[in-house]
């Protein structure tokens, strides 16, 4: 009986918390690129173009006060590391990392700018885990090996729309900036003081329940 009753009060004290939860899906077609800096004394590196990825996952908004969001998940993240050496024939190296995100995030809302329609800001942090990493290259000249983790700064900003009693639709703009230099290993000692950071610029999509 007092376990019985320990049970239905903790579901009982817990039932607020989680009605304050909201999960959701969200998609996100995305440009990843990155900043190349180059501490060599005898080598020239620059940025090698943009990659198209599609980022996905799952969200949880918790609400602890009337507009104050905390906001983290789950989320699939596919980047693009391109380099290119000027010296001394000008090659181009392409890699492609998968990692595993969960994001530490602020979001904070407007009142209503419009029926059902909330205006949003978001700032934080991410922790990125490396699933897999692939050369794409024909030629690799310079990087061996990457980090197993990296971690962004994010900013955002978007509106959601209350369809129904429960469910939220959203779409927004979001930009992760780098922290992390990801290179690990370089292949020769051309590459020793390559600091290579990723950025991601994405377009938000998803559905809250």
């Amino acid at each position: 009986m007092k376990r019985t009753l320990f049970i239905f009060s903790f579901v009982l004290f817990t039932l607020p918390a989680f009605s304050q939860l909201k999960i959701g899906l969200q998609v996100s077609p995305s440009l990843s690129f990155n900043r190349v800096r180059d501490e060599a004394p005898n080598a020239d590196f620059a940025s090698s173009g943009v990659g198209g990825r599609m980022l996905a996952g799952v969200i949880g908004d918790y609400n602890w006060q009337e507009n104050y969001f905390f906001s983290s998940g789950l989320f699939f993240i596919p980047k693009r590391v391109g380099i290119q050496g000027s010296e001394p024939n000008e090659i181009k190296e392409t890699h492609k990392l998968h990692y595993l995100e969960i994001p530490a995030t602020l979001k904070l809302f407007t009142n209503e700018v419009a029926l059902d329609t909330r205006i949003y800001f978001q700032v934080g942090l991410t922790a990125d885990i490396k699933i897999l990493e692939d050369n794409i290259s024909d030629r690799v000249e310079y990087i061996s090996d990457f980090r197993a983790f990296d971690s962004n700064v994010l900013v955002g900003a978007g509106a959601e729309y209350r369809f129904g009693y429960n469910t939220v639709l959203f779409g927004g703009l979001t930009y992760r900036r780098g922290l992390v230099n990801v290179l690990k290993e370089p292949l020769n000692a051309s590459a020793d003081g390559l600091i290579i950071k990723n950025d991601i610029l994405s377009l938000d999509l998803g559905v809250k329940f």
